[in-house]
């Protein structure tokens, strides 16, 4: 037989080989398929091409693997009336939850093998990949172009992708890839307030809008505060407080904690969380402390309260005039650890000093560009095997700067921390339903619409507005810095289960014209309020006045850490998970606010209504009943389960 034939077979063959080959490279490319597109959010504008040199630290969020039934485990041990109330998970049963199928993690792997990326970090739980690259790679992987964007409102810069592909097969173990189209700004959620009492008050009726706005506008000057030592026993409010500088002593007098005795702060503990190069001055503090609490400089609180720097943080406390204009550049972090040390001494205090800001300067050197400074945050305190029972922050942006897969997974993030114990609190929001020039769609459409807050709008947080004191608590408003309590309903997020009833009532008694810009199946926030307006702050060792949910926010923290030092003191697990408490019977701890609005969006907002709305939540609380309550519940019917 002639060799020809069976070299001509042998040499077909090869040719087969390699035009199947070659027919993979080209299926395999031709299955690129866009994952995500988000449009750029109002008020960011295009600058020109990134740096194809510029390093970004991307992170890679895999499908977890079992997330409905961290879920599921999260409502049971969160719900009152449910056997397992109270029963938190551990890190490690946690991170079994969510640890990705080997499925995952193996394609994902070899997909940035075949780009030549190795010396990945994984996180873990394995269920992040960090890893550094320079753009032209990420634009490569990710079939994308980066830009440099920039804000109107000041010289922030962001280098984003707002649209990115993955190979169609990577669709369902990658949820999703930053930084690329997530446009998060964490703002501060506070302003700046700084004068004879009006006829409305002498005559002890309600204010009209119009004499609010009065009010607002009047310099007052001096405004002094009451202190304890010059007050009965057990003060009312009015000799408690002074309605235009807000004290500890008020607080505590409002919500019932002045008489409250701490009885396990060695076993207890309150976090916050600072961002944006804030810091909680030390110096401020102790002045603060020596006029507002002095049992807390007796025992030198401004001086041994922790904190941990997280992803190259500051805690620096040498520059007199603070970091920002006019020497308030570290007001964000004063006004937040005086809340908490102010009503919640002597529990333990944790803050934890973010970095990452600023990621991008156009004509500076830069090698690394982090701006996802929650994911930060939260990879680090869920490597953590110790960590406060409640943490409070201040910061925010409006839910449509963010990409909603993104939004999602960073949900999915705090409710891990609900589900180990920790009772995690954020500010509402501070411009009412939407700030003017911000309210409309992100769709292409640009209509007209109410814009929610995230992380606030996230169902696994405990979502907090804020009130003033006119007599009763109205919704908080301050016409002098243009602040208005936040609140609303989702774009992303449904409607959960715990309050749905709530909601549904709330609902059907709203006027319907409003109806067109809101989500009417969205997650209802704010869950509750408390104070927010005029806090008598020290900033730079000068007193002010500042108003905003930020005040609200770690306020009411404070009285949850109290709450579970109580919870402590018997034996019993923290509170944890919050809402499924507070939308059940933990709303009889709570005063309804029925006056008032948050307005924006050139229109009056949503009004506080009877039972929850949408501009109070469920009221203010009432320290003494809610801490019978939360006893009341836990074990009632048989000794704690960690007694065997």
């Amino acid at each position: 037989m002639s060799p020809y034939p069976k070299c001509l077979a042998i040499v077909a063959i090869f040719f087969t080989v390699i035009a199947s080959c070659l027919g993979h490279v080209v299926d395999g490319a031709s299955t690129l398929r866009v994952k995500e597109k988000h449009p750029v959010p109002a008020k960011w504008r295009r600058r020109g091409l990134a740096p194809a040199d510029h390093v970004l630290n991307l992170r890679i969020a895999l499908k977890q693997g079992n997330f409905a039934e961290l879920e599921r485990r999260l409502n049971q041990i969160s719900h009152p009336d449910h056997e397992l109330y109270g029963r938190h998970l551990s890190v490690a049963e946690i991170q079994d939850l969510v640890r990705p199928e080997p499925s995952t993690i193996r394609l994902v792997t070899e997909w940035l093998g075949t780009h030549g990326i190795g010396d990945l970090t994984f996180s873990p739980a394995q269920d992040w990949i960090s890893v550094s690259l320079p753009i032209e790679t990420v634009e490569r992987l990710l079939n994308t172009t980066y830009h440099v964007y920039s804000h109107e409102d000041d010289t922030e810069t962001l280098i984003r992708a707002n649209e990115w592909s993955l190979p169609e097969h990577l669709h369902d173990s990658i949820e999703t890839i930053q930084p690329t189209s997530s446009f998060l700004r964490l703002e501060p959620q506070s302003r700046r307030a700084e004068p004879p009492e009006p006829e409305w008050f002498l005559e002890g009726r309600l204010p009209t809008y119009q004499e609010m706005v009065e009010e607002d506008l009047l310099d007052r000057g001096h405004i002094d505060v009451p202190e304890l030592e010059n007050l009965p026993k057990n003060p009312t409010i009015a000799q408690a407080c002074n309605r235009l500088a807000v004290s500890p002593l008020c607080i505590r007098t409002m919500y019932g904690t002045l008489d409250y005795t701490v009885q396990a702060a060695e076993k207890n503990g309150i976090g916050l969380v600072n961002y944006g190069g804030q810091i909680n001055n030390r110096s401020d503090l102790e002045v603060f402390l020596s006029i507002y609490r002095k049992d807390a400089a007796a025992a030198n609180a401004a001086h041994t309260f922790k904190t941990v720097l997280v992803n190259g943080g500051i805690d620096e406390h040498t520059n007199p005039q603070g970091a920002g204009i006019g020497g308030m550049g570290d007001l964000e972090g004063d006004l937040d650890i005086q809340a908490v040390i102010g009503t919640s001494f002597p529990t333990p205090v944790t803050a934890y000093n973010v970095g990452g800001k600023p990621p991008f300067q156009s004509d500076a050197l830069i090698t690394s560009n982090d701006n996802e400074p929650y994911l930060d945050w939260l990879q680090y305190v869920l490597a953590q095997e110790e960590l406060p029972p409640v943490i409070t922050t201040s910061y925010a942006d409006n839910e449509q700067t963010v990409p909603e897969a993104y939004a999602r997974r960073v949900c999915n993030e705090f409710a891990q921390l609900g589900a180990r114990g920790v009772s995690v609190i954020f500010a509402s929001g501070d411009h009412g339903v939407g700030k003017e020039g911000y309210c409309k769609s992100n769709d292409g459409t640009n209509k007209p619409q109410f814009i929610p807050v995230f992380p606030a709008s996230c169902p696994y947080v405990t979502s907090v507005g804020a009130t003033r004191l006119v007599g009763p608590e109205i919704v908080a408003f301050d016409a002098r810095g243009g602040f208005v309590s936040g609140g609303g309903f989702s774009n992303y997020f449904a409607r959960p289960a715990y309050q749905d009833e709530h909601v549904k009532q709330y609902i059907q008694g709203l006027d319907v014209g409003l109806a067109p810009y809101y989500n009417a199946q969205g997650r209802g926030y704010p869950d509750v309020s408390a104070i927010g307006y005029h806090y008598a702050v020290w900033v730079n060792g000068q007193a002010h006045l500042q108003d905003g949910t930020s005040a609200s926010a770690p306020a009411f923290a404070a009285l949850i850490a109290l709450v579970n030092d109580a919870l402590i003191a018997d034996g019993r697990p923290t509170l944890g998970f919050l809402n499924p408490l507070l939308y059940s019977r933990g709303q009889e701890a709570f005063t309804d606010v029925t006056v008032g609005s948050n307005f924006g969006c050139n229109t009056t907002g949503f009004p506080a209504r009877k039972g929850w709305d949408a501009a109070s939540g469920l009221g203010t609380p009432w320290f003494p009943q809610l801490k019978e309550i939360a006893l009341g519940y836990r074990f009632r019917t048989q000794k704690p389960w960690y007694f065997g």
